[in-house]
């Protein structure tokens, strides 16, 4: 029997493909950037490694994977990453 493959998904900020069980998925409500922790909230993900969120950030990643043009709020994101033993 052959092992199902996982799906690949690209960093935004750095555009490597990674199984999608090594990013963080997030999500756009209200102009604020949301961490999609189930992979179940509805609307376009964006994903993204934990150590690219600056580079996300310099680069309008968010912007451009959402198509939003304007300030997006990515203060959750940033508190949720900051309290990961790895960021």
């Amino acid at each position: 029997m052959s092992k199902k493959k996982l799906r690949q998904r690209s960093c935004i900020a750095c555009r490597r493909l990674e199984n999608w069980t090594d990013l963080i998925r997030t999500v756009l409500v209200n102009q604020q950037v949301i961490v999609d922790l189930n992979h179940r909230m509805l609307g376009r993900g964006a994903w993204l490694h934990r150590n690219c969120i600056k580079v996300a950030i310099e680069r309008k990643a968010f912007n451009r994977s959402f198509n939003i043009e304007g300030e997006i709020k990515v203060d959750q994101l940033e508190d949720y990453l900051k309290n990961l033993s790895d960021y």
